[in-house]
């Protein structure tokens, strides 16, 4: 009897594990395949408010919908932070997005952003400053603070911020801008937040 039993759940299992369901689950990972490919082609930073289709404040997974799995991403303590590269190659232009849960909150299961960066220099704000614009061209249009800085492999990198307008810029030793941040006007806490 006992062999029995365990006959008919070793059969069991097998045959659940060909349910359709799985092939809905292929589906669904070609249907994001085909959404990562998808190109952008909002290409303009908003200050204080996103950086192209993604929005500040907007739940994180409509990154994920847009672009796809991220290439590299990191939890904990109800913050995240995900990361995406042209072509899938960490030498490739960067997307990075940090969002946070607000735990306590009614809404606290969706995880917002709060800050979106990229290295591209396809993305420009509507006065056409973005990664490769110099830092002096950059302080005709933003009131610049430095707020804090980060060593790469080319040396220093100054982070200026405007948190009247919700933006940073992030300047390599050349006074050349390679990055650009949006965040949330005056919160300094993110403003000031490392993504690297």
């Amino acid at each position: 009897m006992m062999k029995n039993s365990v006959l008919l759940l070793c059969c069991a299992t097998l045959f659940a594990c060909k349910q359709p369901g799985q092939k809905q689950n292929s589906a669904d990972t070609a249907a994001d395949s085909a959404t990562a490919k998808a190109s952008v082609t909002n290409k303009l930073i908003t200050p204080g408010r996103s950086i192209g289709d993604i929005v500040l404040s907007e739940d994180v997974t409509n990154v994920s919908q847009l672009l796809g799995r991220p290439d590299s991403s990191d939890a904990a303590m109800g913050s995240s932070l995900m990361v995406w590269y042209a072509g899938h190659k960490t030498n490739g232009y960067r997307t990075s997005v940090f969002a946070h849960r607000k735990m306590g909150d009614k809404d606290e299961i969706i995880s917002r952003i709060q800050k979106i960066l990229v290295n591209s220099p396809e993305y420009k704000t509507a006065e056409g400053i973005g990664v490769g614009s110099t830092a002096d061209e950059i302080k005709k249009s933003y009131n610049l603070k430095p707020t804090s800085d980060y060593i790469n492999k080319d040396g220093k990198v100054q982070i200026y911020t405007d948190l009247d307008k919700g933006i940073s810029f992030e300047i390599d030793a050349s006074g050349k801008c390679i990055g650009v941040v949006v965040h949330q006007l005056h919160d300094t806490a993110v403003a000031y937040l490392n993504m690297h």
